[in-house]
């Protein structure tokens, strides 16, 4: 089974609720042409593509793809985080109950994934154990970025701990930004701002010691894992020779590169094929981001063109993530 678990969507239902109940609870649909979203005081989202909230256009780039299930994440532009705590919970639940509900109807081995009101790190705890006891969902996808504060800070200790307990692992995936004037041009934002932001976070859990706190976590980098695997020599040296890389008692960081998964959105064979040599095959999975336009449009091929083995390669595309995500079972 090849497993695709780099892809994002809204249940339609999400956008029927707002229709009846206006713009209470802090998120409103916004009227005109397209579907857009305001959350908080929030900018507004961009026209959402239509695959975004259309299972079947999904259907279709995973036929034409050889793909048989996919791990559905959420959107991060509407996460919430900027809300209030009550009204993050409830709009985290509605998107949750919404995706739960379109993925048990939907033909397949589909999974999905939660959003958490993650300001409040005991209420996403809170939200992903409904999500996965309740909902059937597979784990969690947050943004890097909590609001400024490192995702290794104690603070989030409630959150990691949930997760660890239920075996549910963390995508994290990268949407709000430092303020950066020089990403202004070019699509910098993404293109640099989008792995830094990964990185950093990665850095965080482990420098942070969360890793340590709660062994039995499973956190997927997306994007190949920032500029993490590529750099790890650079995190060593720190290590080394600087005390506030070992702060927090942390070891050392190369050894903690076992403990992430990456997808294999990196675009190149032999990039690919250095994250596995790195990392270890079982540590990859198959990522390619529908709908946007920086994912991969034939996500498949840079798993075949990376000259892996039989075995490894098969495990990449979804051996591991049936395993990761327990897509054998309901």
């Amino acid at each position: 089974m090849i497993v695709d678990v780099h892809v994002h969507y809204i249940a339609p239902e999400v956008f029927e609720s707002l229709r009846r109940r206006g713009a209470s609870g802090g998120v409103r649909l916004l009227p005109g042409e397209g579907v857009r979203l305001e959350v908080g005081d929030e900018a507004p989202t961009r026209p959402l593509l239509p695959a975004l909230y259309t299972l079947d256009l999904h259907a279709k780039f995973f036929a034409e793809q050889g793909i048989d299930a996919a791990v559905f994440g959420p959107l991060m532009d509407v996460a919430g985080y900027s809300l209030p705590p009550a009204q993050a919970a409830a709009w985290s639940r509605l998107q949750n109950e919404a995706l739960a509900a379109a993925l048990h109807g939907a033909p397949g081995a589909h999974r999905g994934l939660a959003t958490v009101p993650l300001q409040d790190p005991a209420l996403a705890a809170t939200e992903l154990t409904v999500a996965v006891r309740d909902l059937g969902l597979r784990g969690a996808m947050v943004d890097p970025n909590a609001l400024g504060r490192s995702l290794g800070d104690p603070a989030f200790d409630p959150f990691w701990k949930a997760a660890a307990d239920l075996r549910a692992p963390v995508v994290l995936h990268p949407f709000l930004l430092e303020a950066v004037e020089r990403f202004g041009r070019h699509y910098l934002h993404n293109l640099i701002g989008y792995p830094f932001e990964t990185t950093l976070a990665a850095a965080s859990l482990i420098l942070g010691g969360t890793l340590d706190r709660f062994p039995a976590l499973d956190v997927v980098l997306v994007h190949g894992g920032g500029f993490l695997p590529y750099h790890i020599g650079r995190f060593d040296r720190a290590h080394q020779t600087r005390p506030e890389a070992r702060a927090d008692g942390a070891g050392v960081p190369s050894g903690y590169l076992r403990r992430f998964h990456y997808d294999t959105l990196v675009q190149r064979p032999d990039a690919l094929g250095y994250l596995v040599r790195t990392v270890g095959h079982d540590r990859v999975v198959l990522g390619s981001d529908h709908p946007f336009w920086m994912g991969d449009p034939d996500p498949l091929r840079v798993v075949r063109e990376a000259r892996l083995a039989a075995g490894e390669e098969a495990a990449i595309l979804g051996g591991n993530a049936a395993r990761l995500f327990r897509l054998a079972s309901r």
